[in-house]
């Protein structure tokens, strides 16, 4: 009995002890993502007309798909352009 006991006090030791050290590793740490670059506007590979006049259509999906092939940006980044000309047009 007392050999079980202090197999099972070991055993809870070094787990505390290994969840202990796993929260001291550097790079565990949950950081923010960068920021995305922030879109000009009066960019000519994002500001022409044929982006308004899609997006004057209501059909925005068409602007971002065109403004990524044009800049190659991200989806979120091209969503953003295409929502910051669209607030400039209201």
């Amino acid at each position: 009995m007392g050999k079980l006991l202090i197999l099972v006090i070991g055993l809870v030791l070094g787990l505390f002890l290994a969840r202990y050290l796993r929260g001291q590793r550097t790079g565990r740490e949950r950081t923010a993502p960068p920021p995305r670059p922030m879109v000009r506007v009066g960019d000519e590979r994002i500001d022409d007309e044929k982006i308004r006049a899609l997006i004057r259509q209501d059909r925005k999906i068409d602007a971002i798909k065109l403004v990524r092939d044009r800049t190659g940006f991200s989806l979120a980044e091209a969503k953003d352009a295409v929502e910051a000309l669209e607030q400039t047009m209201r």
